[in-house]
């Protein structure tokens, strides 16, 4: 099989892409382009819809050779501005405290707060923001790469469960109770930035893509990061309409189900005056030596959850997008992108 017979063997009848980007989980952003099927449509106005036969461009490598076959490819480049509001159950993994120093009242009672505060912790959910600007670009007829950068804020809610302190009195340790089923919220927000890659096919009007993506938040007010990792396969179909707006060819609009799977760590650190501590640790903390810093690290509770979404193509150089998620984790996205 040559280059060009691979290629449109991906590609099939349509190119079609969906990069996505999560900070905190997520988000984060996705966009989503889609060629004409492989067989030109007459559109009502006696032309061929969008036709770009006869157009010759750098990128996609291989597009000529698609093109002279039939094919209508997108645009090759992207840009769109998106929103994602995403919550989600995580798993608080440790809520420690650590300090060069050692609380001493004389020497009768000693504290050391890097080991013994004994802190469990219950139900932890997630609710972040994100805010991303993509760029992208066709390399391959069925392959698309992009980057992604923007802005994610988020709180953390959890319930401490129990809170220990194991206090040495007189050279004998004594475990005194701080409280328990304490609420517990944590602020963070920070820069996005990050890029992936989609492939794409499609047969007729059916089509689905697989999208991968790395993504990576540096907090701003406190010290640490977030890490995500975004595989998401999808299936639609497209439907084609009269033209919406004279001389840019059919309205199309493209619907699809799918799934997500997210891989995000996420390690907060910072002063203590960062954290909004419940009433009966901040007694605890006010004791604490002044170079006290918090140390957090959480999961996802879910690595899956389902998604449904929408695209309506306007022109062919803009459209807009939206996609919900759903089971084990809830999502709203929504996007507009220009191609050129």
């Amino acid at each position: 099989m040559t280059r060009i017979q691979y290629s449109v063997a991906l590609l099939f009848s349509s190119c079609l892409a969906i990069p996505a980007s999560f900070a905190d989980s997520d988000t984060p952003l996705f966009s989503l382009s889609m060629s004409e099927s492989g067989v030109p449509k007459n559109n009502s106005e006696g032309g061929i819809t969008r036709s770009s036969t006869t157009e010759s461009r750098i990128l996609p490598f291989w597009g000529d050779e698609a093109r002279a076959r039939g094919y209508d490819l997108p645009q090759p480049f992207g840009a769109s501005y998106g929103y994602m509001n995403l919550r989600q159950d995580v798993v608080v993994d440790k809520i420690g405290f650590k300090s060069d120093s050692i609380i001493k009242f004389g020497k009768l009672v000693e504290f050391d707060i890097n080991k013994d505060l004994d802190i469990k912790t219950g139900h932890t959910r997630s609710k972040s923001e994100s805010q991303m600007l993509k760029l992208d670009a066709w390399v391959l007829p069925f392959m698309n790469v992009y980057g992604v950068y923007g802005k994610t804020k988020g709180t953390s809610k959890t319930n401490l469960t129990n809170i220990d302190a194991n206090v040495k009195i007189l050279g004998k340790y004594q475990k005194m109770h701080i409280g328990s089923n304490l609420p517990f919220e944590l602020k963070y927000d920070g820069k996005s930035y990050g890029g992936g890659v989609t492939f794409a096919g499609a047969y007729n009007q059916f089509f689905s893509t697989l999208d991968l993506n790395y993504t990576r938040t540096n907090l701003d007010i406190i010290d640490g990061d977030i890490k995500a990792l975004v595989i998401t396969p999808r299936i639609g179909y497209e439907f084609v309409f009269e033209p919406l707006i004279s001389g840019q060819g059919n309205t199309k609009v493209q619907i699809w189900t799918g799934a997500m799977y997210q891989d995000i760590t996420q390690r907060f650190k910072g002063n203590i005056s960062n954290l909004d501590l419940p009433p009966e640790l901040q007694g605890m903390m006010a004791l604490a030596p002044a170079d006290t810093k918090f140390d957090v690290e959480q999961h996802l509770a879910h690595k899956w959850n389902n998604t449904v979404g929408a695209r309506v193509e306007l022109t062919r150089n803009f459209n807009v997008l939206t996609e919900v998620g759903f089971n084990n984790r809830n999502s709203f996205f929504i996007s507009g992108e220009f191609r050129f």
